[in-house]
């Protein structure tokens, strides 16, 4: 499928990270290490909450985030993350992803992606018209996020398009179209595109494809000609 040629044209991002913070968390190096980001931890005399990371990007400054934010982004499981409803930005995650825009992680969890889609739906909702596409992978995951996709729905003009197997029949919700897919090699993404009703800054976009160890090989971006590519090849194939 088209879309996961995107993950290998930006998997040669090369991203490093200075942290500014207390001594060295040998884990959470780990950590930043499997996603292929190079570390550099300088020692700072400061509590956690003070402490912060920068990133580049091919040597470039692209954001600096709290390294709590961080850690937390890369660590939480579905379950920690706290209930959300709409609307509700986190200005701290935003920044976060702003930071590592078009950059592939290869072991993205669960709890990371769904702080990243509910970032985009946030955006969607605050926009309130265009186009929003999304791959829940099987219908059944859909079930946990129908709540929000009603209120999604009933308070913007937005064309929702939601893709997933058909292991579960969904309750209808004006405003938001079903299609079941059976393309295994389609079935593996995450996948969720906003068209920013056609104003390239609004446009935005999350990939990620399932491994076997049930991690995520992933990344998000704000490139309109990306999120372009992304929206057209779903909507052609299904």
């Amino acid at each position: 499928m088209p879309v996961r040629q995107l993950l290998d044209r930006f998997a040669g991002s090369a991203v490093t990270m200075t942290v500014y913070g207390s001594e060295p968390d040998p884990d959470f190096v780990d950590r930043l290490e499997s996603q292929r980001i190079a570390v550099d931890w300088q020692a700072l005399p400061a509590p956690d909450s003070e402490s912060f990371v920068v990133v580049r990007q091919a040597g470039q400054f692209a954001g600096a985030v709290r390294l709590d934010v961080l850690r937390g982004f890369l660590s939480e499981s579905p379950l920690q993350r706290r209930a959300r409803t709409l609307p509700d930005p986190d200005e701290d995650v935003q920044l976060l992803l702003s930071s590592l825009t078009n950059t592939v992680l290869p072991s993205l969890e669960r709890g990371s992606l769904l702080a990243t889609a509910h970032e985009f739906e946030d955006r969607a909702y605050r926009i309130g018209r265009g186009t929003l596409r999304v791959s829940f992978q099987s219908l059944s995951t859909f079930r946990a996020q129908v709540d929000r996709y009603r209120t999604l729905a009933a308070d913007t003009e937005l064309d929702i398009h939601i893709y997933g197997r058909d292991d579960w029949d969904p309750p209808a919700i004006p405003g938001v179209t079903v299609h079941t897919i059976s393309d295994d090699e389609f079935a593996r993404l995450w996948l969720l595109a906003f068209d920013g009703n056609g104003n390239a800054t609004d446009k935005c976009a999350l990939v990620a494809e399932e491994t076997d160890s049930g991690q995520y090989r992933g990344f998000w971006t704000y490139d309109p000609p990306a999120v372009d590519e992304i929206l057209a090849s779903v909507a052609t194939s299904f």
